[in-house]
């Protein structure tokens, strides 16, 4: 129970509208990382694992035991808006993003 107090305390508000802007934000300040989500499948929303890997990874709701279920799709579609403009950001850009 006290964990997932914690959880659900550290995280943000999960806005799928702010998503968008906060990729941006993050491109500009060459912060370059995707979004992952899900309590037992976790993964990249949206986004080829192979690319995925090669990124931090940003925890969106990864482990999280919660029965909120609009938490836990806002936290996804925020991740699935993200992650689409990160990808979109590093296919236009791949030579410059390539990593061993």
């Amino acid at each position: 129970m006290l964990l997932a107090g914690l959880c659900v305390a550290a995280e943000p508000g999960w806005n799928p509208a702010d998503a968008v802007k906060e990729a941006e934000q993050d491109i500009l300040s060459g912060h370059i990382k995707f979004c992952w989500a899900d309590s037992v499948g976790v993964g990249s929303v949206g986004v080829p694992m192979e690319v995925a890997k090669k990124y931090p990874r940003a925890n969106a709701g990864i482990g999280c035991v919660t029965n909120d279920l609009p938490l836990r799709e806002r936290q996804e579609e925020y991740a699935r808006r993200y992650n689409a403009k990160i990808y979109a950001y590093i296919s236009k850009n791949i030579k410059s993003h390539l990593k061993d």
